[in-house]
C-alpha cells in the first residue's frame, strides 16, 4: 500500500527555490565504477535540469506589488564529494535563462513590463548530511547557494521594445532544508520542508521599470517556506535517477542523475 501512495501523490504535485535532492543521496549508490566500496571518500558526477514555472516573487524597495510571473530554466553539470556515505559536498555549473513580467505605476499610469534574458552561466554549491538512518528510513539536512548574472535579451513596456544594451538581471538564492525518505526496493520516495531566501535585481534601463520611476527594480520571494516531494531510483550500483517537485513557495520540477566513479 505504501508503495502506491507515494508515487500517486508525487504525480499529482510534481507539476508544481532551488532543487533539494534526495535525503539518501550520500548512501544510495553503494558500488561505483572504480572507487572501492570500502573507501571512506567517493566521487559522483551527474546532470541536473531545473525548470521553474513560477518563482512566486514580489517587488520591494523601488517597486511594490506581485511579480506576475518569473520562470527559469537551468541545465547544469554536478560534481559531488561523498564522505563515509553520510555527507555530500557538491558544486554545480551550467547554463540558465529567465523570463519575467510585472506591473508598475508611474504618475498614476500602470504599465506592464516583460523581460527575457540570454543564457548565462549559473553556479552553485551545497551540502547534504544524513542525520539519522535505519535500513529503510533516512532523515537528512541540507543547504545550498546559487548565483547567476543574466544579460537581458529584450524588454518591452506595454508591448513597446526598449533598449536592452548593458542591462542585467542579477539573481541569487540560498536555502536550508530538512527531508525524510523511505526506501522501498529500488525506489526511495521522500518529502520535506525548505526555507529559501531569493533576491533579484533588474537594472540599468533608461526607461522607468518601477513605481519610483527608476530604471532599477528589486524582487524577492513572497513565501520563504515551501514543501518538496520526490523519488529516487537506484539499484545501489553505479547510477541513480531523481525526480522532484516543489510547491507553496514556488512551482518547479527537477530531473537529475548521478554516476559514481
Amino acid at each position: 500500500m505504501r508503495f502506491f501512495i507515494f508515487p500517486v501523490l508525487f504525480v499529482q504535485w510534481v507539476a508544481w527555490g532551488a532543487p533539494v535532492e534526495s535525503p539518501v543521496a550520500p548512501c544510495l549508490i553503494q558500488q561505483g565504477f572504480f572507487i572501492p566500496q570500502a573507501s571512506p571518500v567517493s566521487v559522483r558526477a551527474g546532470y541536473e535540469g531545473d525548470f521553474v514555472a513560477d518563482a512566486r516573487l514580489e517587488q520591494f524597495g523601488s517597486g511594490s506589488g506581485r511579480v506576475d510571473n518569473f520562470n527559469q530554466q537551468t541545465n547544469a553539470g554536478t560534481l559531488t564529494l561523498t564522505v563515509k556515505n553520510r555527507l555530500d559536498l557538491f558544486g554545480l555549473c551550467g547554463s540558465s535563462r529567465s523570463c519575467t513580467d510585472w506591473r508598475f505605476t508611474v504618475e498614476g499610469d500602470t504599465h506592464r513590463a516583460e523581460l527575457e534574458t540570454l543564457y548565462n552561466l549559473l553556479w552553485g554549491a551545497g551540502v547534504k548530511a544524513i542525520a539519522y538512518q535505519t535500513e529503510t528510513m533516512h532523515l537528512s539536512f541540507g543547504g545550498r547557494y546559487e548565483h547567476c548574472r543574466y544579460d537581458n535579451l529584450w524588454l518591452t513596456i506595454d508591448g513597446v521594445v526598449q533598449s536592452g544594451a548593458d542591462t542585467f538581471l542579477h539573481w541569487r538564492e540560498w536555502q536550508i532544508d530538512v527531508d525524510f525518505g523511505y526506501t522501498i526496493d529500488i525506489f526511495t520516495p521522500y518529502i520535506g520542508l525548505k526555507y529559501s531566501n531569493l533576491k533579484v535585481k533588474v537594472g540599468n534601463f533608461d526607461e522607468p521599470i518601477a513605481n519610483n520611476g527608476s530604471g532599477y527594480d528589486y524582487f524577492k520571494n513572497r513565501t520563504p517556506v515551501g514543501v518538496f516531494i520526490g523519488c529516487s531510483l537506484s539499484s545501489g550500483k553505479y547510477f541513480m535517477l531523481n525526480v522532484e517537485g516543489r510547491l507553496i513557495d514556488e512551482e518547479g520540477v527537477t530531473i537529475s542523475g548521478d554516476f559514481k566513479f
